[in-house]
């Protein structure tokens, strides 16, 4: 059983603390050259469009609530889903691996071309090099033969959107490594 504590983002299950894959994954990525101030706004930008998208797939999300800077990426997203028809069959769906003991939680999972779809939505520029190892951890987590493909969703700040399909097959091997470590550096702490 897994438990999810959201104030923290702290998984646990039955032994105790589980890494998320975004904590795994710290190894792969490299802020530190971004002012602090300009990566807590950005990570606040992600959550809220995340948030704004999510809503926007239940159907219950109030327009008036958007705001101003979250609004160019929900068009985006929006635009997505018409052009591709796609549809969600999972949304912010938490994974859990018993065997590698991490967790996760996932954007979602998308029927798109008549393939189930796992997809990360990313508010960058480019797709960063951690999304390929961030979605085949939460590929191998979700444990669903269905689901066959991964992908990256770039929402823009000018209302357009790229997919990137996520098929480098070091993505899991890279997750299994960084996971090494981080239990290593933890061990040794």
């Amino acid at each position: 059983m897994l438990a999810f504590d959201a104030p923290s983002h702290t998984y646990r299950d039955a032994l105790g603390v589980v890494p998320g894959v975004t904590q795994v994954l710290r190894p792969l990525v490299d802020f530190s050259r971004i002012p602090p101030a300009v990566l807590a706004a950005k990570a606040d930008l992600g959550t809220r469009v995340h948030l704004a998208c999510e809503l926007d797939d239940q159907d219950d999300l109030d327009e008036a609530s958007v705001q101003d800077d979250v609004a160019p990426y929900l068009a985006a997203y929006r635009r997505f889903r018409l052009d591709s028809w796609a549809e969600v069959l999972a949304s912010e769906q938490q994974v859990y691996s018993s065997t590698h003991r991490y967790a996760g939680t996932l954007d979602r999972v998308l029927l798109l071309d008549g393939a189930r779809v796992l997809v990360d939505l990313k508010t960058c520029i480019t797709t960063p090099t951690s999304a390929g190892p961030q979605t085949a951890a939460y590929l191998h987590a979700l444990a669903d033969p269905a689901v066959t493909r991964r992908a990256a969703l770039r929402l823009r700040p000018d209302g357009t959107y790229r997919l990137d399909p996520l098929t480098d097959p070091n993505d899991w091997p890279t997750f299994l490594g960084c996971l090494a470590v981080h239990r290593h550096l933890e061990k040794h702490a």
